[in-house]
This record gives C-alpha cells, sequence and structure tokens, in this order.
C-alpha cells in the first residue's frame, strides 16, 4: 500500500475491518468486503484501474466473480490481479484451480488485464517461527525440492509498477519469484543463523502435515492445500523468474535479509 502512494497514485482501499487497517496518508478506505454489493459498488465509483486481491477461501470464484461484475459495470478500463504460479484446472490444490478459473473470467472480460503470479511466500515462514525458536525444528511438507520463495514486500512493489502504468504491461502475466531457489535444508541452515541455534529441517509427509493441521483447528479445505503445495509446482515453476527484477528494476530480496528483519520472531 505505501508502495502505491509513493507511486503518487490516488488509492481507495476496500477493508473488512478499518478499525485494524493503518491506512497511509492520502488512502480512502471503504469497509466491506467481496460479498457486499452495496459496498462493493461505493468503492467502484470512479476507479479506472485496480488491483484485485482476494483471500483465501471456499467462496473465492464466487466471490471474485461477484468483484468482476461490479468492475464491469463500472467500467474500470485496467485489472491487475494477484494470481498465483502453480494456477491450472489441473492441479491438485484447491487454491491453483480457483485462481485458474478467475484469471480465465478475467482474461475474456472488456477490461485490459494484467496477472501477477508469485510463488510461496516467505512470510509463510513466519507460521514455523515459535517451533524454530523454541525446539530448532523445521517442519514441512516440502520434500527436497528447491523453490524461489518471494518477499510480499516485493510483490507489492511490482504492483505499484504495474499500477503506475498500467497500458505497458496490458495482456501480461508475470511470474514473480524470489532470487535463488531454496531446498528447506537451505532454509533451515539461514534460519540456525538468525535464531542463534540449531535448526534442523524435518520432511514431513503430506497426509502427516494434514493431519497436524487438522488437529489445531484448520479447516479441511487449507489443510488439504497447506499440506500438498509442493505438488502445485512443476519443474519449470520452480525455477527463478526474471520478470520481477525488470518490473522493480532492482534485484528482489534475499531470504536472508527476509529472515534477518525478523530476526526477534525466531530468535530465543
Amino acid at each position: 500500500m505505501n508502495a502505491l502512494v509513493v507511486a503518487d497514485a490516488m488509492v481507495r482501499a476496500l477493508v473488512r475491518r478499518p478499525s485494524e487497517f493503518a491506512a497511509p496518508k492520502g488512502v480512502q478506505v471503504v469497509q466491506g468486503s467481496f460479498d457486499e454489493d452495496r459496498t462493493l459498488a461505493k468503492a467502484f465509483e470512479g476507479v479506472d484501474v485496480m488491483l484485485l486481491a482476494g483471500r483465501d477461501s471456499p467462496n473465492a470464484v464466487s466471490q471474485n466473480q461477484r468483484v468482476l461484475a461490479h468492475a464491469r459495470r463500472a467500467e474500470v478500463r485496467h485489472i491487475v490481479k494477484v494470481s498465483a504460479i502453480g494456477a491450472s484446472p489441473q492441479s491438485p490444490i484447491a487454491l491453483m484451480r480457483e485462481h485458474h478459473q478467475i484469471d480465465e473470467e478475467l482474461r475474456k472480460g472488456s477490461a485490459a488485464w494484467t496477472l501477477l503470479k508469485p510463488h510461496l511466500y516467505m512470510q509463510n515462514l513466519l507460521r514455523v517461527s515459535n517451533a524454530v525458536r523454541r525446539e530448532g525444528r523445521l517442519a514441512a511438507p516440502m520434500g527436497r525440492d528447491r523453490f524461489p520463495l518471494v518477499d510480499t514486500s516485493d510483490v507489492g512493489a511490482a504492483a505499484a509498477a504495474v499500477l503506475d502504468n498500467p497500458a505497458a504491461h496490458a495482456g501480461k502475466a508475470y511470474s514473480l519469484t524470489g532470487p535463488v531457489a531454496h531446498s528447506y535444508d537451505e532454509v533451515a541452515t539461514a534460519l540456525a543463523t538468525v535464531a542463534g541455534h540449531a535448526v534442523a529441517y524435518e520432511p514431513v509427509t503430506p497426509e502427516d502435515f494434514e493431519s497436524r493441521l487438522l488437529a489445531t483447528g484448520i479447516p479441511d479445505w487449507r489443510a488439504f492445500d497447506l499440506a500438498h503445495i509442493a505438488s502445485a509446482y512443476n519443474a519449470a515453476e520452480n525455477a527463478v523468474s526474471p520478470d520481477l527484477p525488470m518490473l522493480l528494476g532492482r534485484k528482489p530480496r534475499l531470504l536472508t535479509e527476509f529472515l534477518e528483519d525478523h530476526r526477534d520472531a525466531f530468535s530465543s
């Protein structure tokens, strides 16, 4: 959001809970959600270009279809959507099938479009901060493959770059990755540096990991996708892409830089 303001854009944000959102100066906040037609209509008043970034949900397709219908009525001329690397109708992961369905609907609309397709977020590692800090353990269902994790701050900066000059990016789909593909053994080693003690990677089967998530009360649809997420990517999709540095005009952030910023979360 700050990147959008720096780009000298006039920004309006649709926010579910404004009291929990620290809006940067100059950002107009509209309270509402993808399920509320009244607030969506208000949010779209006078909008020419929009960033579509919905949260994961079993209702994601219908919610995004509602948003796109409002965008058509408001005659929005360009839509930038946060999709995902691995989006496919054949994916074993519901999230990826849903992204593909929404992406295809966007492509068929009258508005110009741009797709931003990030890989796994570095921020996901914050979910394991307690186990890293207390037990020196990184348990994950990622096998021995290598993944080019990306920082959400870089994805936001890429979105700002596209929104600042959308016509130059019309009809483009950008794969957004970090600068290095890491194995989770390497992630554990990097975590050890900030944790101040040894950290071991525990490769867990997707089935075992799903059971652990369900035991914590995570919904079944979410638990399955998180546990089987490694299967969403083929070898080509796990390769480092040149798209993010092209959009940013600089190198994307390294995993070590992200972890250093969050040292307090992982260190005892």
